[in-house]
């Protein structure tokens, strides 16, 4: 039992911000990419992924999905950007229909400005995708995770974002993204460049090394702009003098003449 269900006047969608990274890109992966692939033979979805062309910028998943046992957030929105196309054919209209709502949905939810008009559009994914959900289990299963209920809160959470949205804002500004993201910086590339041993102090002395770099590249920076705006000026100063020598010697010459 959830502690505010007596609570009065308690709206728990309300008190929790909505975060776009684990309330939509990772019920992307978790949930609806799993129930689409457990109806379709595994061969055939690995065979699909395998096969697209590599497009700079995006991953590859050149070795499948099905063996990827820790996803980065690259790779989930990279997932986003393939999965699709690779389930035409494949999966029934229904789902068809269900992935391509969420998809417009997460990928509006993201905008880092929403209108009314954007906030409308939500409104009417989110029916979509209620609306159809069902097709998930009118499939053939292949073996995977049995589905025989929606009950979950992310999902359900949806519902909310376009009043979430009214009150907050655009929920990119929000996003635990913006946090985790440094968890590269300040943790894996950090914990990479130890011995493996007593590494919490190999970490810190790196973090400072890579801060006093920083600096230093920033006020390096910094001085090489002012000389160069400076040799600018004075480039600028030698180019005005070569055009007026000329002048003041025609003057002169115009003087001595009776």
């Amino acid at each position: 039992e959830p502690f505010w269900r007596d609570l009065p006047f308690t709206d728990i969608c309300k008190v929790i911000c909505h975060d776009t990274l684990h309330g939509l890109h990772k019920v992307f992966k978790d949930h609806t990419a799993q129930w689409s692939i457990n109806h379709i033979a595994p061969f055939e979805i690995e065979n699909r992924v395998q096969w697209l062309p590599k497009t700079p910028g995006f991953c590859h998943f050149s070795g499948g999905i099905f063996k990827i046992s820790q996803w980065s957030g690259r790779e989930e929105k990279d997932l986003k950007c393939i999965f699709l196309p690779c389930l035409s054919g494949a999966q029934t209209s229904g789902v068809i229909i269900v992935t391509h709502a969420e998809m417009d949905f997460i990928y509006t939810a993201g905008w880092k400005m929403l209108v009314e008009n954007d906030l409308e559009c939500m409104t009417n994914y989110s029916k979509k995708l209620h609306q159809h959900k069902d097709a998930f289990l009118q499939t053939e299963d292949y073996g995977g995770w049995e589905l025989d209920h929606f009950n979950i809160p992310k999902v359900h959470g949806w519902h909310h974002y376009p009043e979430n949205i009214h009150w907050l804002g655009a929920p990119y500004y929000y996003s635990t993204e913006i946090s985790e993201k440094y968890h590269i910086e300040g943790a894996k590339k950090a914990h990479k460049a130890t011995n493996r041993k007593d590494y919490l102090k190999q970490m810190l002395l790196w973090l400072i090394r890579q801060e006093k770099i920083y600096l230093h590249d920033s006020s390096f920076a910094g001085v090489l702009m002012n000389s160069q705006s400076h040799q600018i000026q004075i480039h600028n100063l030698m180019a005005l003098c070569q055009t007026m020598v000329p002048q003041v010697r025609r003057w002169r010459e115009l003087r001595k003449k009776p």
